[in-house]
């Protein structure tokens, strides 16, 4: 293991804390500052909609300074809006800590996914491995935070979380990086924007980013209509955060077994994924118990586990290397948008619902996800 491959690997895992963040102290923040469903809703919008912006800024910025910096940034001003909502007692002040939690985390998340598939032999294998650590993050900080919000006072708990998101400035500062930075050409960006592949998988990730940060930040308040305490609720977020990291790390070392690539069979790894989140959504939809719920959140975990980094090899592996930055800008900030238009949308709805009901938005999500995996794969075969 190299410094840049930790650099990675802990730029992910901080992406991953990132993003259980928010759903994991929903219930203590929601209390503190007074929000509603509606309003923890708008606040995650304005998590993602500064993750829409930052996208293509964040892979221009990769190819222009080189991972390190832009990691290094990332962690830098995640930590700190973390502090800075430790501190806050209003919606307002919550969501303008949250812009800049949005900017770190697009920073942290880019570099993460630009830079490990560069550094695997099977770029959606090493995608895949990364994003187990991704899923290792969101799940580490789903446990801590049940263990740190009910034995310390909030503020408390949060400078904690903020020391754990300062880790890979400690890689970023040594090794040496491949070297990307001032690679960015505007005419290369503008033959991206006319391949009909990056559209595709632009509208791909707008449903499945938006399908999973939605099920991040809402099976808390599910599993609470279900009859769940606090605890149990945050806990059964991590059955969803677990499975999803495991399937993550069988799929990236599954060619150490059976000797087959992921990048070639991507395709139809998606699309069987997408067949299986139909069935279990619509399961999540109809049961009335919690454990029988919680045996469907581990399989859409599970089975949402590949979907993202697989998506991202595949798609990568079509590219010059020195447009990778740039590339996964354009795509992310599909994928960016649909996490702030769905899970805003699951809050409209449990407002005048449930979250149980509403998540037939997420289930059309994923009837789309599969219509989409289908064309994706046969593009990539011809």
């Amino acid at each position: 293991m190299t410094a840049p491959m930790f650099a990675g690997f802990s730029s992910l895992f901080g992406f991953g804390l990132i993003v259980a963040f928010l759903g994991s102290i929903k219930l203590k923040l929601t209390s503190r500052i007074g929000a509603d469903n509606a309003q923890f809703g708008r606040i995650i919008a304005a998590f993602q909609w500064i993750m829409v912006v930052m996208a293509i800024l964040s892979g221009v910025a990769i190819d222009h300074v080189g991972h390190q910096m832009v990691i290094g940034m990332g962690a830098a001003l995640a930590a700190i809006a973390v502090l800075g909502i430790g501190r806050a007692h209003s919606s307002q002040m919550v969501t303008a800590w949250v812009i800049i939690l949005g900017i770190g985390g697009q920073l942290l998340y880019a570099g993460g996914n630009t830079l490990l598939p560069g550094l695997f032999a099977d770029p959606a294998a090493g995608s895949n491995l990364g994003n187990a650590i991704f899923g290792l993050g969101a799940l580490f900080m789903s446990v801590i935070a049940a263990a740190l919000l009910t034995r310390l006072p909030f503020e408390r708990a949060l400078r904690v979380f903020a020391l754990l998101l300062l880790t890979p400035m400690v890689f970023v500062l040594r090794g040496d990086f491949p070297l990307t930075s001032h690679t960015f050409d505007a005419a290369v960006a503008l033959t991206l924007l006319t391949n009909r592949v990056t559209w595709i998988v632009a509208l791909l990730l707008f449903l499945y980013i938006g399908l999973e940060v939605s099920m991040g930040a809402w099976i808390s308040s599910y599993a609470v209509e279900l009859g769940a305490t606090e605890t149990q609720a945050i806990h059964t977020l991590s059955y969803f955060l677990v499975a999803m990291m495991i399937s993550r790390l069988l799929f990236g070392l599954q060619d150490k077994v059976t000797g087959i690539e992921l990048t070639p069979a991507g395709g139809a790894v998606l699309v069987c994924a997408g067949f299986i989140a139909i069935v279990t959504l619509s399961a999540l939809m109809r049961t009335r118990n919690l454990r029988t719920a919680r045996g469907w959140v581990f399989l859409i975990g599970f089975t949402f586990g590949p979907i993202f980094p697989t998506t991202i090899g595949m798609t990568l592996e079509h590219f010059a290397p020195s447009t990778w930055g740039t590339l996964f800008g354009v795509i992310a900030t599909g994928g960016s948008m649909g996490a702030a238009v769905l899970p805003a949308w699951i809050g409209g709805a449990a407002t005048t619902g449930t979250v149980q009901s509403s998540f037939g938005v997420l289930r059309s999500a994923a009837i789309g996800i599969t219509a989409i995996a289908l064309v994706l794969s046969l593009l990539t075969v011809a």
